[in-house]
């Protein structure tokens, strides 16, 4: 029997021949034995393409500053397994997620679970074991048969829709869409995020008990001040601080929340306040400047950047840093951020899935970007070539953020999150 944490992820690893398989047939099956498909009196399930986890996390802080005690997946982590599974805004220690590995192992019997399933039910474990009141699960792929969609939501919240994980999922938003809308429920509560495809809208209207929509039952208002407001069930929640997630997932999770107890203006500032993960536009001001680091990794993503940073930073030159996988959108996401880039530095992705540097260059068909190899050689490269007050972004997958983090922390210099832990390898979808 493994007896640490890494020796029961590298063993889980093993199980399954496939590091994916989609399907609800096991996983379900060894919920029933485990009786975990409740994990929670009330559940809220978060599809999307972008933004699941800033949503899941808004959501947690407001439901936790309404006084409810949260559980809350997250998918995938940045530097260690334990991002993966909080409660009450707190990582599980390692000792907690051991035991409900040893549970999940029990009842498995001579199924054989993909690492995802293993991990998910892991989850379900500990929120039912810890009484939560609420649990907030991020879908990991897709929906309709990703392994957290064996829980039977009470709210179901959709992000967005763009294209990514085309191999799994389809290669139009309306195939996507369509993945995506499996988590909804008959007379479910459905919140949905802007600019939705008629394989989620029908769906959403045929099934939802209640459905609200982003610009039609949610509005999102900016303040002069650069703060926002947001209207909802005809009341307005005023003065609310811009914080460090997009703000149509912070509407989207204040909503969710409002669903399940009333949230007043001090409780939902006090969860933007809160509501921080690593690697979503994170400053770290490191070697005399300011970085951000993103795990942006598709246009849409991009998208998201493109807005914000000269929003954040009007007068600052950007210098990008962009390491991504084979399998990402590499073109679009350039495209996206071109006109505000002054400089592309291009970096090495682990493998198997990782591009070079050399590969990603031929790939965007660009002879004036910067191919520098190694992310610490990428970061060495951007701070020699830029000055202070400038902004070096560094993206394009959760790899690259882990390796900028771990490189740029070194020095000891200010850093948005106090401490992280660090050292244990990852294992990722995305």
């Amino acid at each position: 029997m493994p007896r640490s944490l890494d020796d029961w992820l590298d063993y889980i690893e093993t199980i399954h021949p496939s590091s994916w398989e989609l399907g609800l047939g096991r996983i379900g099956a060894v919920a029933d034995r485990l009786e975990l498909r409740k994990p929670a009196a009330t559940s809220v399930i978060v599809a999307g393409t972008n933004g699941k986890g800033s949503t899941c996390v808004c959501l947690e802080q407001a439901l936790m500053a309404s006084g409810l005690t949260v559980g809350c997946t997250l998918s995938p982590h940045v530097h260690v397994f334990n991002e993966r599974v909080r409660i009450n805004g707190v990582e599980l220690d390692d000792a907690a997620l051991c035991t409900a590995f040893e549970v999940i192992e029990a009842g498995r019997g001579d199924t054989l679970l993909t690492y995802f399933e293993f991990t998910s039910l892991a989850a379900l474990y500990c929120f039912k074991q810890a009484g939560v009141d609420v649990a907030v699960l991020e879908i990991g792929l897709g929906g309709r048969l990703d392994a957290f969609n064996i829980v039977d939501g009470d709210i179901a919240v959709i992000t967005n829709i763009g294209i990514d994980h085309t191999d799994w999922l389809g290669d139009t938003r309306e195939l996507i869409g369509a993945e995506k809308a499996g988590v909804m429920r008959p007379g479910q509560q459905v919140m949905l995020g802007p600019d939705m495809p008629a394989s989620v809208l029908e769906p959403a209207t045929r099934l939802a008990g209640i459905c609200m929509r982003i610009g039609r039952d949610i509005e999102h208002r900016d303040n002069p001040d650069g703060g926002w407001r947001l209207h909802l069930h005809g009341r307005t929640l005023d003065d609310l601080p811009r914080g460090r997630f997009p703000v149509v997932n912070c509407a989207l999770a204040l909503a969710a929340a409002d669903a399940i107890h009333p949230i007043d203006a001090t409780a939902a500032r006090a969860a933007i306040d809160r509501a921080w993960m690593p690697g979503r536009c994170e400053e770290i001001a490191a070697r005399g400047r300011l970085w951000v680091v993103d795990v942006a990794h598709n246009p849409l993503g991009a998208g998201y950047l493109r807005r914000e940073l000269p929003r954040r930073y009007p007068d600052a030159r950007i210098t990008a840093v962009l390491g991504t996988l084979a399998d990402k959108d590499a073109e679009g996401v350039v495209a996206a951020l071109d006109d505000i880039v002054e400089r592309w530095i291009l970096v090495d992705a682990p493998p198997p899935r990782g591009l070079t540097a050399p590969a990603l260059a031929q790939r965007l068909g660009r002879p004036e970007l910067s191919v520098a190899g190694s992310v610490p050689s990428g970061l060495q490269e951007a701070g020699s070539l830029t000055q202070p007050g400038d902004v070096i972004l560094v993206f394009g997958s959760f790899a690259t953020a882990e390796a900028a983090r771990l490189e740029l922390t070194k020095s000891g210099d200010t850093v948005e999150s106090t401490e992280f832990p660090q050292g244990r390898r990852a294992v990722r979808s995305s």
